[in-house]
């Protein structure tokens, strides 16, 4: 029973093996020297009847890949934590990578038209400072559309929106349209706020969770921020009238449709 199932062990792990990118040779080499260690390259080519050059490939690149070792006690397999490392490490680079592609993507139609501006911003400080210099563009009214309420972690907490309000309130006022509600969102809803900070906030339930736009309404400058991986949010600053213009287009008709709802 023992055999068989380290049998369907080993089938498994080659299966393993092969989807993430190794070769046939490879896998064969790897799973030989997890059954038993091998004296001399020369045994081991004779138990996976590869070619010799074919065997040296395999066994270089899995000791590159830290799965095989030459030592004092022959050549033999090793635990699979340093590769599971490496394709971790390998994954989360994949992941910001996807992210950059995620963030330029969408601008690649509007190339065209002027784009003054443009920023990938991937760190919590670069997307807190895009934010706070969003508060002292040049404009009348700051506007901003969509999940504020997620958007707050992202920057750091409640505290860098509390100090875009003490930079923004020197010069404009605030309206905005936030698709979810919260503690956080919560903050800048009260009497007291709308007053004294000359905030408006009006609450919608469209479907526009984990992203946060910041714009204004003269301004050609637009903030996209994108949080739905919570582990690789990404922002993009942009600086063109006609994607500005878009955006002020596009919250003039949500509001007005929010004010005969």
């Amino acid at each position: 029973m023992y055999i068989v199932n380290l049998m369907h062990i080993h089938q498994q792990l080659s299966q393993a093996l092969l989807d993430i990118g190794l070769t046939e040779a490879e896998v064969k080499v790897y799973i030989e020297l997890h059954r038993k260690p091998s004296q001399t390259i020369w045994e081991l080519v004779t138990r996976t009847g590869l070619s010799k050059s074919a065997t040296y490939r395999a066994f270089d690149r899995l000791r590159h890949l830290k799965m095989v070792a030459n030592d004092s006690g022959g050549i033999h397999a090793l635990s699979l934590k340093s590769l599971v490392a490496e394709l971790s490490g390998r994954e989360r680079k994949l992941k910001k990578s996807v992210s950059k592609l995620k963030a330029i993507a969408p601008y690649l139609r509007t190339a065209k038209e002027p784009i003054e501006v443009f920023e990938t911003l991937y760190t919590p400080d670069q997307i807190s400072d895009a934010y706070l210099f969003m508060s002292e563009a040049d404009y009348d009214m700051s506007l901003d559309f969509g999940d504020f309420e997620n958007f707050v972690p992202t920057i750091g907490g409640v505290q860098t929106s509390f100090q875009y309000r003490r930079n923004r309130i020197k010069h404009a006022g605030h309206h905005a349209i936030c698709t979810t509600f919260g503690p956080n969102t919560s903050y800048f809803c009260t009497k007291e706020a709308a007053k004294r900070f000359k905030n408006k906030i009006d609450v919608s339930n469209l479907e526009f969770k984990n992203k946060f736009i910041v714009f204004s309404n003269a301004s050609d400058y637009v903030l996209f921020n994108h949080f739905e991986d919570l582990e690789n949010p990404y922002s993009v600053l942009i600086k063109s009238k006609p994607i500005a213009d878009a955006q002020r287009a596009q919250f003039d008709i949500i509001s007005q449709k929010i004010g005969k709802d």
